[in-house]
């Protein structure tokens, strides 16, 4: 292996090289150079400008949602849908837009327009799919939509897809009372006292067994 002075040297030759090439080019080339110049300096200003725009543009929009939760936990159910809407409008895809679709939703369910909040709730989910703490809530509130819409096959498959999903969540129990009454709505039958049982064998020490044994007896005397 050469020494180190060695190698220092010949660093020094290849800046040496270089600087005796470039000097007679730009002296040649004065005006092309000076316009390349110019152009990065440009270049490099609006990307500088945009990015910075980027950031004061994503944390406004990271504070309206911070406004958004405010409104929707106070009841004020129009400005949440409203300042979610200018949300949407700027950040489209991401995680503020994926918060805002979901607020967006739970004001829309808890003014009854299901259809509404149907279609936020399956917006908001591909964009907070990541997020393991909150896609079980969302998958349960699109399911309660589908279900006070009377969509039941869809509300079925979306409980089902929490369970899969999450089983060892604390809505799943909820989730397959769900099941069960939109079997029960469904007609059939059998189908929701075998999800009511399933309830009850699973949670035996729980208020969930009490609703589920409640709702058997209810199906029984019916037959």
């Amino acid at each position: 292996m050469p020494r180190q002075w060695v190698k220092e040297e010949l660093k020094h030759d290849i800046l040496r090289n270089f600087i005796e090439k470039a000097v007679p080019y730009v002296k040649t080339h004065r005006d092309a150079v000076i316009t390349s110049g110019v152009i990065f300096i440009i270049i490099v200003a609006i990307a500088t400008i945009t990015i910075t725009r980027f950031k004061k543009a994503s944390q406004l929009a990271t504070e309206q949602i911070g406004f958004a939760g405010m409104f929707l936990r106070a009841g004020q159910l129009d400005k949440t849908i409203q300042l979610c809407d200018q949300i949407i409008q700027t950040h489209p895809s991401g995680t503020q837009g994926g918060y805002a679709h979901f607020y967006r939703a739970e004001s829309y369910y808890v003014k009854r327009n299901y259809d509404e909040a149907i279609t936020s709730y399956e917006s908001a989910l591909p964009l907070l799919k990541n997020r393991e703490d909150l896609k079980p809530m969302i998958l349960f509130s699109m399911a309660q939509a589908y279900e006070s819409a009377k969509k039941l096959p869809q509300a079925i498959n979306t409980y089902k897809q929490l369970i899969d999903e999450n089983s060892a969540h604390y809505l799943v129990p909820e989730a397959q009372l769900g099941i069960a009454r939109c079997y029960e709505q469904t007609g059939d039958v059998q189908s929701a006292v075998s999800y009511y049982q399933t309830v009850g064998s699973l949670h035996p020490t729980t208020k969930y067994k009490i609703v589920a044994d409640a709702r058997i007896q209810a199906l029984q005397k019916r037959q």
